[in-house]
């Protein structure tokens, strides 16, 4: 599904090969994804991470890391100063987002516009549910991880007796990764 998500805030968003996004809560796995395939398709990615994640983002395939936090549009801005053509926010993080996108770019969130639009900027919420039925593209998805293009991150493998386990450090925040319960 974050795969899914992912191609659709791409779609959403209308870039060509060569323009820049920003990517916000990129070391995540619908950010992860994001970066991914977004490098796919040619585009120069400029995404936050905390400390420890840096190397983690950039080894998805960001062109620049800047560091994570409520000036996050000013650190993305000191690398492209008109902003960028396109942005997707992660939860938390949409309003400090904003201001790096320029004047008629456009902007995605996965929860959806919280905010007074602004400079001809368009807004799109990503609402996967409305790929569902969109199979060619799951299977396009299938294919680049196959091909490598999409790495799948596991952070770790649980019998169902750990279940428990696994929800607490879901839970906990902060996994890299997929937990997955094997039966």
């Amino acid at each position: 599904m974050n795969g899914l998500t992912a191609r659709l805030s791409l779609d959403l968003l209308k870039l060509s090969k060569g323009q820049v996004i920003a990517v916000t809560g990129a070391a995540g796995a619908y950010g992860g994804y994001v970066i991914q395939l977004a490098k796919a398709e040619g585009l120069t990615v400029i995404a936050d991470a905390s400390e420890k994640d840096e190397r983690l983002v950039a080894s998805l395939g960001a062109d620049i890391v800047v560091r994570r936090g409520d000036d996050v549009a000013s650190r993305f801005r000191s690398h492209f100063p008109q902003g960028g053509r396109r942005a997707r926010g992660r939860s938390g993080a949409e309003r400090a987002c904003h201001p790096a996108v320029r004047d008629g770019g456009a902007f995605t969130s996965v929860r959806g516009f919280l905010g007074v639009p602004q400079r001809d900027i368009h807004f799109t919420a990503t609402f996967v549910r409305s790929y569902a039925q969109e199979w060619e593209k799951l299977d396009r998805l299938r294919q680049q991880v196959e091909a490598g293009v999409i790495t799948l991150r596991l952070a770790e493998v649980y019998p169902p007796e750990k279940a428990a386990d696994a929800h607490r450090r879901l839970e906990a925040g902060g996994t890299r990764g997929r937990l997955v319960i094997q039966f």
